[in-house]
């Protein structure tokens, strides 16, 4: 029976055990907690900061987009009519206009502005004479029409704060009001506007100041839209300005109005928020928490310096995000966190309870036993197991018992052989010691129960375990769990059955690093007495076998995305197309191809260009099922998708339209905020190919039909793509031999005068007098030629062409100057400006022979290329067009600065000018923003003797369309000649 002190002794131990489990057990779930909760708010705040820079972008880009409308608006030619006419007792002598025609003219502009921009509510001129009394009003209703303030609508503004300010100012400056509430005749409106204005000053040639254009923009959308940007839900986004009134608020009456009776600012209300208003404070804060009366919550605030020419002037934008919000989630992983820990420290502790007992029983049994024979006892009881070091004991304990007599009686004869053999096996042990000491590789000796007795240097070199710490322990202490329970019992088998085990082995060092190793162990059978052992011999393989993984990945991935490569994704494919007929199942393959990446790549440079791919490829595969479906990068902006196990097309269907829209999310990337699109093809096994190659070639001809029908869509693969494909490929061999063959021809349409018939000039048109089809139009063949590259050559064909034809017409005094028009590519390629002039000297034609006409999408494409290639043709003398006007969404800022003769109003708002009044308002504007930057136009389309009127009374001099003459080859034209009035020239024509 084990005594008192062994019972006091165990119980000790186990209420240390108990104890120290429990504090372990506290302590670690306390800290997976406050990792959880961190974690959580620190996703929180990654989002809301992602959402607050793209809503300050906003802000800052309506603020300049509205200073750059107010000093535009300021130079149209009828406020400078006026300021002439003034002077002039109400006639402006140059323009032979009167005070009330400017007064109307100015209307028009006016109203054609608020008419484009719905954020505008007001504009208005007002003259300094008479006390700064409003002269030209245009206002928004609240139904969102544009009308003109009658007479008795418009007020003395000249003690209002932004008449005063803007008089001070120089002409070309600007001044920008803080966020108010919209009035009329001194009263709030109602329903609140919240409103910012814009107001620059007028100055006559003497240089004294004549009036103020203001704009009042309403800006409360803006403001309000703040708070609808997809943010993590139960968040509130708040807008202030410097003084902390709300301009927008998630609750009702916050941002009603400034009524200096009631303290409705931010700071009262999130006290935390006042150093942000501070002079100095910093543009962002950190993401912190504080209590307010809703309850404790998150904010992230960034102020906004919308005015540059006031610093003080700024907006504060915050969300504020509930603490309680991450309370569900908390509160569910708490209650696993304590589930889990009770369960394991519940089985620790048994197991530790079980450990306890079975360690001191053999003790108490053996100490027992060491107490009789101490006695004088030679029989006794000792346990039948134990731990190691007891049981070892134990059996050393027996074994003296037995041998002690035979011992004695046997030590002198023997004394003298051990000497002997201790001398030789010590020679024996120096050698094998001083190879085991110094070898390169490990080495660990253990005995028959696996327990470690012995290691070398290099042991401790590469496993980071002193001898001390692993003697005494067993191999596992190395165990790095990247095996399986079977892998050792299988090493354990082998070892046992052949007495030899080698392969690689993951270990784990001492630091917690996992290495790899090759290993070598062999079994040391029974021998002379001894019991069996193992000696295990290893290396450190570990940056060898990291060396082979890196050349593998490289080999079978793209260095860039870190996605498969096209060998590796058509390995994937082939294995998957013969599991799918093995198996009767169903796959698809998607190609994508990304709209417009290469304006990025060419504008912002690769560096921009690589992270946008990251971006994208990050994307497309976040919508991937984990081991099942695979993501490659073909190459540039390609990528392509394998989906196996697919129960139907319309699931793809659906995933493509999330796809779509998730790519088309703005990307923020090295501070540009930038879209791109996608174009995805579609192919099925088996429907649409049994092989990998036709599923890929089926794919890629899905995404081309996705691009002609307009990009960032999708389409399903069907036989009629074929025949589209063979039909396009065949038609790029015509065009190429069509160059060759001379099979191109110019027709020419007339330019005329408006006012008295004349023809100023002629346009060239290309067509194709195919062999098989006829004469086929421009729209036929021109988008084949710029996507095969082909409009190069085409191009310089139809200028080299239209300057020999002017050139024969010269030599008949026929003064008939040749518009021609160039595409984007022939912008791109250096050397325009070089071909024309050669051109013009092979053929002996002034610079005023020919004109260069383009696109205003091409202008705004390239803007700093563009510019110096229209430089150059404008130092040669070459009259410059910009062609389709109107429909590029060209910047007047940029248009007026750059060297052009003529704008070309576009058709599409010709044709429904006569009966549309919108369009025929558009076509006014145009007319009178060319004159007022000084630019001749000619008005295309023209099919009517109404829309040539209109055109007439609106100041456009020449125009061609059907009305007068189709395009026509040159003989024609020239019969043609003889039933209009004689040909010359206009200025710019």
């Amino acid at each position: 029976m084990p005594s008192s002190q062994d019972r006091s002794l165990t119980a000790r131990v186990q209420l240390l055990a108990f104890t120290l489990l429990a504090l372990f057990l506290a302590f670690t779930l306390v800290l997976l907690d406050s990792h959880t909760r961190d974690a959580a708010f620190a996703e929180v705040s990654d989002e809301l900061d992602t959402q607050l820079s793209a809503g300050a972008t906003r802000i800052l880009r309506t603020t300049e987009q509205l200073r750059r409308d107010a000093l535009l608006l300021a130079q149209v030619p009828p406020i400078q009519g006026l300021v002439r006419a003034a002077a002039n007792r109400g006639f402006d002598a140059r323009d032979r206009n009167r005070w009330d025609e400017w007064e109307l003219r100015l209307q028009e502009i006016f109203s054609a502005y608020a008419a484009a921009n719905p954020e505008c509510a007001q504009v208005r001129y007002i003259g300094v004479a008479g006390g700064g009394r409003e002269l030209v009003g245009v206002d928004r209703t609240p139904d969102g029409r544009i009308a003109v303030a009658p007479p008795a609508a418009l007020q003395a503004a000249g003690e209002r704060d932004y008449f005063r300010a803007a008089a001070r100012l120089a002409a070309g400056r600007l001044y920008l009001s803080e966020i108010e509430l919209a009035r009329e005749h001194s009263v709030v409106r109602t329903p609140h506007v919240r409103t910012l204005r814009a107001a620059t000053p007028v100055y006559a040639a003497d240089g004294k100041l004549f009036g103020i254009v203001a704009i009042n923009w309403n800006i409360g959308a803006l403001l309000d839209e703040f708070a609808r940007v997809p943010h993590p839900a139960n968040t509130l986004s708040y807008v202030a300005d410097q003084y902390g009134r709300y301009l927008a608020a998630p609750e009702d009456g916050r941002a009603s109005g400034f009524d200096p009776g009631r303290d409705d600012r931010i700071q009262r209300d999130i006290p935390a928020l006042t150093p942000l208003f501070a002079p100095d404070a910093a543009a962002k804060s950190a993401f912190f928490g504080a209590p307010t009366e809703l309850g404790d919550a998150h904010f992230l605030a960034r102020r906004v310096h919308f005015d540059p020419g006031v610093p003080e002037r700024f907006l504060v934008l915050v969300y504020r995000y509930p603490d309680a919000a991450l309370a569900p989630v908390l509160a569910a992983s708490r209650g696993k966190l304590l589930l889990g820990g009770l369960l394991a420290g519940t089985l620790m502790l048994i197991a530790m309870l079980l450990l306890i007992r079975r360690a001191f029983a053999p003790l108490a049994q053996l100490t027992a036993a060491a107490e009789a024979f101490s006695r004088g006892a030679r029989s006794v009881a000792l346990p039948a197991q134990g731990w190691t070091d007891i049981r070892a004991l134990t059996e050393a304990f027996a074994h003296m018992l037995r041998s002690i007599a035979d011992k004695e009686n046997a030590l002198t004869g023997l004394n003298a052989d051990l000497e002997q053999r201790v001398l030789a096996r010590t020679a024996e042990l120096r050698m094998t010691s001083s190879v085991y000491e110094n070898t390169s590789e490990g080495a660990m000796i253990s005995d028959e129960h696996g327990v470690i007795v012995g290691v070398n240097p290099a042991f401790t070199e590469i496993t980071g375990y002193s001898a001390e710490e692993a003697i005494g322990n067993k191999p596992s202490l190395l165990k790095s769990e990247h095996h399986e329970a079977a892998f050792y019992r299988t090493m354990w088998a082998t070892l046992l059955d052949a007495g030899r085990w080698q392969g690689e082995v993951w270990n784990r060092r001492k630091s917690g690093e996992a290495y790899l190793e090759w290993l070598t162990i062999n079994r040391i059978p029974e021998a002379g007495g001894l019991s069996a052992s193992y000696v295990a011999v290893f290396r450190d393989i570990t940056d060898r076998h990291r060396a082979d993984e890196r050349v593998h990945h490289l080999a079978f991935h793209d260095a860039l995305t870190g996605l498969p490569n096209r060998a590796l994704f058509q390995e994937r494919l082939a294995h998957a197309v013969e599991r799918a007929r093995r198996d009767g199942g169903q796959l698809s393959v998607t190609f994508i191809d990304l709209d417009g990446f290469k304006a990025v790549n060419d504008s912002l440079g690769h560096d921009t260009g690589d992270l946008l791919l990251q971006e994208a490829a990050a994307r497309i595969q976040s919508f991937m099922r984990r081991g099942t479906d695979t993501v490659a990068r073909l190459g540039g902006d390609e990528f392509v998708v394998l989906m196996e196990d697919l129960g139907n097309a319309e699931c793809c269907a659906g995933l493509a339209d999330e796809m779509l829209v998730d790519i088309a999310r703005p990307m923020t990337l090295k501070g540009h905020t930038l879209r791109v699109g996608a174009s995805m093809g579609m192919a099925f096994y088996p429907q649409d190919g049994g092989s990998a190659l036709a599923l890929m070639q089926h794919a890629d001809t899905a995404m081309y039909a996705a691009k002609a029908a307009g990009k960032n869509t999708y389409r399903f693969f069907c036989d009629d793509m074929l025949h589209e494909v063979n039909a396009y490929l065949a038609l790029e061999n015509d065009l190429r031999d069509a160059l060759e063959r001379n099979e191109l021809v110019l027709h020419y349409q007339p330019k005329v005068c408006l006012t008295d018939g004349r023809m100023l000039g002629v346009e060239a048109l290309v067509r194709w007098q195919h062999p098989r089809r006829g004469l086929l139009q421009p729209a036929e063949f021109i988008a084949l030629a710029e996507k095969t590259g082909l409009i190069l050559p085409l191009g310089d064909w139809v200028l080299a062409e239209a300057c020999r034809q002017a050139a024969l017409w010269v030599a008949r005094n026929i003064v008939l100057p040749v518009a021609v028009n160039v595409s984007p590519q022939q912008i791109e390629k250096s050397g325009l400006a070089e071909r024309v002039q050669a051109l013009l000297a092979e053929h002996g034609l002034p610079a005023t022979a020919l004109q260069i006409e383009l696109t205003e999408t091409t202008l705004m494409a390239d803007p700093e290329r563009v510019s110096a290639v229209l430089q150059q043709l404008h130092r040669v003398g070459v009259v410059i067009a910009i062609d389709d006007f109107g429909t590029g969404y060209s910047s007047l800022s940029r248009l007026r600065h750059l060297p052009i003769d003529l704008l070309k109003i576009d058709k599409s708002f010709v044709t429904q000018s006569e009966h549309d009044a919108k369009d025929a308002l558009v076509v006014r504007t145009v007319i009178a923003l060319a004159q007022s930057l000084g630019l001749d136009t000619i008005a295309e389309g023209v099919e009517s003797e109404g829309q040539a009127t209109l055109l007439r009374d609106a100041g456009c001099v020449v125009c061609q369309g059907y009305l007068y003459a189709h395009p026509k080859p040159p003989h024609e034209l020239e019969g043609w000649l003889g039933g209009v009035a004689p040909t010359g020239m206009a200025p710019g024509a």
